[in-house]
């Protein structure tokens, strides 16, 4: 028998299973610490895991920590989970475990129980979740569905629910009685936001009334001042908080952000006092320069488009092609990298521009070619800093499984 996991971290009980070795998770962790994403999706990106016994492994981690089941038991089931690929509900039927006797305290239940979303809103959130990699929490943040100190209290209670300190009914009705703020402006990437005005956007902060931002604009037409300048002038906002509100506009103008995320951004950093930079790195608004560098093949693979067998079947779809062959070819002279002879090097060479591999998917995946080019346009603004990782991914998840969340 293998000895207790020492703590219930997902690498610890992923090595414990015997899913993963100590070097893939250290590996993972720094892939992680780079990208802001999970490190079982990060395992997943490096071929050390499937996405299957990552969703496998999270879920027995939920259910030992609920006390539905007991690590070993957890375990043996994973062990099954691992090697033929099963489900891991299918694992514990198998092995005579029952593990649904009592209801648990996922974020999702409680939040349901406390009637904050509704059923339909969760299963969505869930698909956008599994699709993504990311946490239910961070999902329903990016999807303007909970804000952040929300999401902190409904976290904050789940764990006492789990260590015993409150009773599960408790941390339910105190739910209920918190009243959430679930944003009605819609989420990350929507349309309608698109095209906020600065002013808008002070408004909306509460950093400024209406009438002070009418009072603006006027005088900033009667002097042929730009508006900000006439917002500094008269003391209403200073030059970093301007600049805050400038980067902001851009990026809800980019489609990444909502107009409630902005506006929730540059209270805080008006409260705080932190500069523009540092209060957008604080509110997950500023990818860093890591982010900016993944590549477009590792952009679809962190959001599960691609993998190691899909990417092995465009290498031989494209083997037999003689039209891409003519373009991977191309591109490897043009390159300098590999001879002409060496066509299975080039066509891997291909995988990391952008342009030449969008146009590969669009061959190999006629199907996708609108989806291809989201990807495309996703990946762009995260180059450009105007989405961080997850809120790109999580974007693209959403258009990759066509959910629609209401408004």
């Amino acid at each position: 028998m293998a000895a207790e996991p020492e703590d219930l971290k997902l690498g610890t009980l992923l090595t414990y299973f015997g899913v993963a070795s100590d070097q893939d998770i250290k590996r993972a962790l720094v892939l992680s610490k780079h990208t802001g994403l999970p490190v079982g999706k990060c395992l997943v990106m490096l071929d050390f895991c499937t996405n299957e016994v990552i969703r496998a492994s999270i879920e027995a981690q939920s259910m030992i920590k609920d006390g539905l089941l007991d690590a070993e038991a957890a375990r043996e089931a994973m062990g099954v989970v691992h090697r033929k690929r099963w489900t891991l509900s299918d694992a514990l039927i198998v092995l005579g475990v029952d593990a649904y006797a009592t209801r648990g305290t996922r974020l999702g239940e409680l939040l349901l129980s406390a009637e904050h979303v509704n059923p339909l809103q969760v299963d969505l959130a869930l698909k956008a979740s599994d699709g993504s990699g990311l946490p239910l929490g961070r999902v329903l943040v990016l999807l303007s569905k909970l804000s952040e100190p929300s999401l902190d209290l409904a976290l904050n209670l789940q764990r006492d629910v789990r260590f015993g300190r409150i009773d599960r009914s408790i941390a339910v009705e105190q739910l209920r009685k918190e009243k959430l703020h679930i944003p009605v402006e819609g989420r990350d990437g929507d349309k309608d936001d698109k095209r906020v005005r600065i002013g808008e956007l002070l408004i909306a902060s509460h950093l400024l009334s209406a009438a002070e931002v009418q009072s603006a604009v006027e005088m900033a037409k009667a002097n042929d001042k730009m508006m900000g300048e006439v917002l500094i002038e008269m003391g209403w906002v200073s030059q970093e908080l301007l600049t805050a509100a400038l980067r902001l506009q851009e990026m809800v103008w980019s489609g990444g952000v909502s107009v409630y995320r902005a506006s929730s951004a540059l209270k805080h950093i008006d409260k705080s006092g932190l500069t523009a930079e540092e209060g957008l790195e604080k509110a997950g608004l500023k990818p860093s320069e890591f982010q900016k560098q993944v590549s477009f093949c590792d952009f679809l693979r962190l959001s599960g488009y691609l993998n190691k067998d899909s990417m092995k079947n465009i290498v031989q779809m494209v083997m037999g092609n003689p039209e891409l062959i003519a373009a991977v070819m191309k591109h490897a002279r043009k390159e300098g990298n590999v001879s002409k002879d060496y066509l299975r090097e080039a066509i891997k060479l291909s995988f990391k521009n952008t342009e030449l591999l969008g146009f590969l998917l669009r061959h190999s995946r006629p199907d996708d070619r609108a989806l291809i080019d989201s990807a495309m346009i996703m990946h762009e603004l995260l180059k450009s800093g105007k989405l961080t990782l997850d809120q790109a991914v999580v974007n693209f998840t959403i258009r990759q499984n066509g959910l629609e969340f209401e408004q």
